[in-house]
């Protein structure tokens, strides 16, 4: 008899589900939204397994090709519609080209947060907001020493890293 899962699931998803071990991990997806690409970083059991610069359909993509299998999925993301572009562009001391270029690149950056929520909702993932922080953004350092990731970063994944850390405290 062929059941169904022996027809959905791989050789190796089978033996994981036999063991009881498919599915079982918290995965934790860090986003840190961003109008071209988000800066992206997976969490599995706590460890940072993943660091990727993704489009929303290349995020789609990523999760249900990498992710489908995982039942217990979050995602912190950066919470950028907080922010009052018009505030902070009063702050500054620039011209006023400047100022509105600076709100145009905070609203595109709004709507890519909005989009990341409509992703998520649809997936069925939970998302938590976080305060705006600079926090690894720029300390290469100090991410590598707590995440023990070694291998390429950036400013975005990076950022994208802390949020989703914040998740696994």
């Amino acid at each position: 008899m062929v059941r169904l899962k022996d027809l959905l699931l791989t050789k190796k998803e089978r033996e994981q589900y036999e063991k009881g071990k498919l599915g079982m991990s918290k995965i934790v997806i860090g986003c840190d939204p961003d109008s071209k690409k988000h800066g992206i970083a997976i969490y599995q059991d706590g460890k940072l397994i993943n660091l990727l610069n993704a489009s929303t359909l290349g995020l789609l993509d990523y999760i249900q090709n990498e992710l489908a299998h995982f039942n217990d999925i979050t995602a912190h993301v950066e919470n950028v519609k907080a922010v009052s572009a018009a505030f902070n562009a009063r702050e500054r001391k620039s011209n006023v080209n400047v100022k509105l270029k600076m709100a145009q690149h905070v609203g595109m950056c709004k709507q890519s947060q909005t989009e990341l929520e409509r992703l998520f909702f649809y997936l069925n993932i939970d998302v938590v907001l976080h305060p705006i922080s600079k926090r690894w953004k720029k300390e290469k350092a100090e991410f590598e020493k707590i995440t023990g990731w070694t291998a390429r970063s950036n400013e975005d994944t990076r950022s994208g890293a802390y949020f989703g850390f914040l998740g696994i405290k």
